[in-house]
């Protein structure tokens, strides 16, 4: 199928979050949300596709020298420089798969003029590079995972990553994509563990969980992902408060993983945490149960040979996965030479990237038969309807059983969508959101989310964006965060 993109634009709306959410040096308080919207036409058809993400700050770029306005400004011009790439590229029709690749390219070395991250040009290439996914599934009336399983987006594996030469992605994705997904919950470094850690004004009446002893309580989540900070008393003192939490609710039957969140310049740091996770039983029963570590080192030294000796040993315990320092479609295969056991998979970064990271981990562990290396699925606060579906729909495609998921704790659902956009999402998709209160938030049954009605036509979302009730970027002004 040959396409031409025939319009385009990006919407702005603000959010703001119930709780603050710390990880590393930043706090999300408040940020935009982006929807880009792209008419194809394709097989004689037009048709609209939608991507969708937050702007979260210090993420993308953790510049000490760029503050929250200027990142915003920086993530709005990447957007912007990736829309008119994927525009020029598709002005005639042509292939999706060649047309993402050009502009791929030139977005990044856009960006590399600029000094701005690889991770940023990815995740300005990935909200359009989603809206085409979407439109393209919704031109042949199937679902993201039936378009991937049909070849509709024509990936040729071996272009990119010359050991994947005459493999297509059905070759690694599972037969069908899930239908429920277990929630990895997130603890972030300022989240309260119990109520006694809240002053009763911090306490909100929102009939939602606010603490993670809630959290087990209530919605049973059984897999956690915990934030580290690099400082080491603390965080033992934090793990301990965690494992007694975790041994008086759920026993041993419980699944962690650890954050370094670019906290550590050496491996060597983050093994003196190992070593004091063995001085009591309760930690030692957390370290028993860890899944993974990911990206202790920050993302300057995380790939270079000079300061990852480390790295082999840590994971020869444990795998040891990049997050932050999966900019380019390089750098997994780098970052397995140099001794990293996985990646992760966030659509912020691109779903292609995502598929062939999982064919290139699906090889490495001889053709599925084997499982020492990984890719998890990771957050980036998503939040519905477009954001958190489409991640979903991306991770149940691939087959990856347990995701981080924290867009429904930190936000107060589709709070910030209007009424009938919140009750089209309740409608079209009543599986995985419920009605709490006066709002409509996704639903936790047992520690998972429900989501089969995400297998629909296109990228994981049957509602249709209100660009209406958005800005555009040139009427948004970042004073109205407040």
């Amino acid at each position: 199928m040959r396409l031409a993109i025939k319009s385009s634009r990006l919407g702005l709306r603000n959010s703001v979050t119930r709780i603050p959410f710390r990880y590393g040096g930043a706090c999300l308080e408040r940020c935009p949300q982006a929807v880009v919207e792209v008419v194809i036409e394709a097989a004689g058809h037009l048709q609209a596709g939608y991507g969708g993400d937050c702007l979260p700050p210090a993420w993308f770029d953790k510049s000490p020298d760029r503050d929250y306005a200027q990142q915003i400004t920086d993530m709005l011009a990447t957007i912007e420089e990736s829309r008119r790439s994927f525009c020029h590229e598709f002005t005639r029709p042509r292939s999706f798969i060649d047309g993402w690749w050009n502009a791929y390219q030139q977005a990044h070395a856009w960006a590399a003029e600029r000094s701005l991250t690889p991770l940023l040009a990815s995740f300005g290439v990935s909200l359009w590079e989603r809206a085409l996914m979407d439109a393209i599934a919704r031109v042949h009336r199937v679902s993201f995972a039936t378009a991937l399983r049909n070849d509709l987006y024509e990936i040729d594996p071996g272009c990119v990553h010359s050991e994947l030469a005459g493999m297509r992605p059905v070759d690694w994705i599972p037969d069908r994509p899930l239908n429920t997904i277990y929630i990895r919950h997130t603890v972030g470094l300022g989240d309260p563990l119990t109520l006694a850690d809240m002053a009763d004004d911090e306490r909100l009446d929102d009939q939602s969980p606010q603490t993670l002893e809630e959290y087990l309580q209530r919605c049973r989540v059984c897999y956690l992902k915990i934030k580290l900070s690099n400082q080491l008393d603390h965080d033992i003192q934090r793990l301990t408060k965690i494992g007694t939490l975790l041994e008086r609710h759920l026993g041993t039957e419980f699944h962690v993983t650890l954050d370094g969140n670019e906290q550590y310049s050496r491996a060597e740091d983050f093994e003196e945490l190992l070593e004091r996770l063995h001085d009591a039983p309760m930690l030692e029963t957390i370290w028993k149960n860890t899944l993974l570590i990911e990206q202790p080192l920050a993302r300057n030294i995380a790939l270079d040979n000079a300061h990852t000796e480390g790295i082999r040993q840590l994971a020869a315990k444990r795998p040891v996965i990049i997050d932050e320092s999966d900019g380019t479609l390089g750098d997994y295969p780098l970052a397995m030479q140099l001794g990293y056991r996985g990646v992760s998979s966030k659509a912020c970064k691109g779903p292609i990237k995502s598929i062939l990271n999982a064919g290139l981990t699906w090889r490495a562990n001889n053709h599925g038969k084997e499982d020492w290396f990984i890719i998890s699925g990771e957050d980036l606060c998503s939040v519905g309807v477009i954001p958190v579906q489409t991640d979903l729909c991306l991770a149940a495609t691939l087959g990856i059983k347990n995701v981080e998921r924290n867009g429904h704790h930190y936000h107060p659902g589709l709070n910030y969508l209007s009424h009938d956009e919140q009750q089209a999402a309740l409608a079209a998709h009543p599986d995985f959101y419920s009605i709490q209160g006066d709002r409509v938030v996704p639903r936790v049954i047992d520690g998972k989310f429900q989501i089969q009605s995400l297998q629909c036509q296109g990228f994981g979302f049957a509602v249709e964006p209100d660009f209406n009730s958005m800005e555009s970027p040139e009427e948004w002004r970042f004073e109205s965060l407040g």
